[in-house]
């Protein structure tokens, strides 16, 4: 396809109205420049689709082997990037690879040869090493956060990757902070650096007000005074640590709130479905590490909540970037106890004022998310979701089915809440694309995950 072809299409499938300036660079600077890539640019002005039209334009679809590699320091990037690729190039073969995912189920994904692969470093190499992979056509890589990935100790495996890219491999580094050294071993090739990161039409900054929440010792009960104090929307509670968002997200429960956890000692799965939950509007509260600051990418979060302080200036940059994506605003709050100072990167900060009789309101949304088991493997389509669901439960209209996730062997469906006990006893008898499926209301249950292969 030409670049033309590429970006309409690209446009219609994210619903957006052009290309931004960052976008437009990048793309041109790869079209007629032949040479390595830097791109510096905020978290939410849209890298992925920067990186994924180059990642298109460097395919010769008369030739069925694996051209394009994109890297990503973490599953949920991974996956994501996936995600949009299929959105935009959906007839494009392209698969995804990640610690925590069945190599068999991979393996058998990459024999039938895609185009374009979507990895993270420690599968990859492992793919590789296997002879699962050949990079002997590799025509563009990109590093997606590659920043990130050497702090997440991957430069082991970054560095034999390189190593095994042929050297006509044209290469775009994207991170959303300056690196302040670019490693020998990614041999770039008269690399061009674009810097939108002072981009006024890209800041995230212009688009969040950042408030101090002052507390007493008893942080927990602040959190929850606040939660009530905001508006019933999407919010992202961050914490420093595993032990400490497990605390919160208790504590929350036992005020009953709706509310999701999500750190790295969970299971694959777990974390799946909690990111399913809260996108698809489930549950409105999401409890996180700092896993969530650069993993996520949910444009509808309107709140950023730092019950622990962030400890640097990076750290404050993309936990504050999942709230005000594309063109939307948002609002960030610092809590404070007597005994902490704010970070001197948290400038501009107002004063946020919780009012004594504030009403208790349990932010309890009116969505509900089926479980139903089937899924990619067993050639399960959102058409088929859907056409399953409103041929036997004819209570909901197709318009009313929300967002669905479909995975190896489930989907996860987003449907009125008021609804959903009627749309289970409705299709329980029946079956989906001739296979007898479980349906059931999704819950988290919070399995904690085993070491595995990054």
């Amino acid at each position: 396809m030409t670049k033309e072809e590429i970006v309409i299409n690209a446009i219609k499938a994210l619903d957006i109205t052009s290309l931004n300036s960052m976008q437009n660079e990048v793309i041109d600077k790869w079209l007629h420049n032949p040479c390595d890539l830097i791109v510096y640019s905020p978290t939410g002005s849209g890298k992925t689709l920067a990186f994924l039209v180059p990642a298109l334009l460097s395919l010769n679809t008369s030739n069925d082997t694996l051209q394009a590699v994109i890297i990503a320091p973490s599953r949920e990037i991974a996956t994501q990037t996936f995600a949009v690729m299929k959105k935009i190039s959906p007839l494009t073969k392209t698969a995804c690879c990640y610690g925590g995912h069945s190599t068999a189920i991979e393996k058998r994904e990459l024999e039938s040869h895609p185009m374009v692969l979507v990895a993270t470093p420690g599968r990859l190499l492992d793919h590789i090493n296997r002879k699962n992979i050949d990079l002997h056509d590799l025509s563009c890589l990109v590093l997606d956060e590659f920043d990130k990935s050497l702090e997440l100790g991957f430069t082991d495996e970054m560095q034999q990757i390189m190593a095994l890219c042929p050297s006509k491999t044209r290469k775009i580094l994207t991170s959303a902070t300056h690196i302040k050294e670019i490693p020998k071993f990614l041999s770039l090739n008269n690399y061009h650096t674009i810097d939108h990161l002072t981009n006024k039409e890209l800041k995230v900054e212009d688009r969040f007000d950042i408030w101090n929440v002052k507390s007493d010792s008893d942080k927990p009960n602040t959190l929850v005074a606040l939660l009530h104090s905001i508006p019933d929307e999407q919010a992202i509670i961050f914490s420093s640590t595993r032990e400490c968002a497990q605390e919160i997200y208790n504590h929350l429960l036992k005020k009953k709130m709706d509310v999701v956890l999500y750190h790295g000692t969970l299971e694959q799965i777990e974390r799946e479905k909690a990111v399913a939950l809260f996108s698809n509007g489930t549950v409105i509260v999401m409890v996180a590490t700092d896993l969530a600051a650069r993993g996520l990418d949910i444009t509808t979060v309107k709140h950023i909540i730092h019950y622990d302080l962030p400890l640097t200036q990076e750290i404050f940059i993309h936990r504050n970037g999942r709230t005000a994506r594309v063109d939307s605003h948002g609002d960030v709050y610092l809590i404070t106890t007597p005994h902490e100072s704010l970070p001197s990167f948290a400038s501009g900060c107002k004063k946020y004022e919780i009012m004594a009789d504030t009403p208790h309101r349990m932010k309890v949304s009116n969505i509900s998310t089926l479980y139903i088991s089937a899924g990619r493997k067993e050639k399960v389509s959102r058409g088929d979701v859907v056409g399953f669901i409103v041929s036997h439960a004819t209570m909901i209209a197709a318009s009313e089915i929300g967002k669905i996730n479909i995975y190896d062997h489930h989907c996860l469906v987003a449907v009125p809440k008021d609804k959903t006990a009627e749309i289970i006893k409705a299709v329980s008898s029946f079956k989906l694309k001739k296979l007898k499926v479980k349906v059931s209301v999704a819950h988290p249950r919070l399995r904690f995950a085993k070491p595995t292969n990054r």
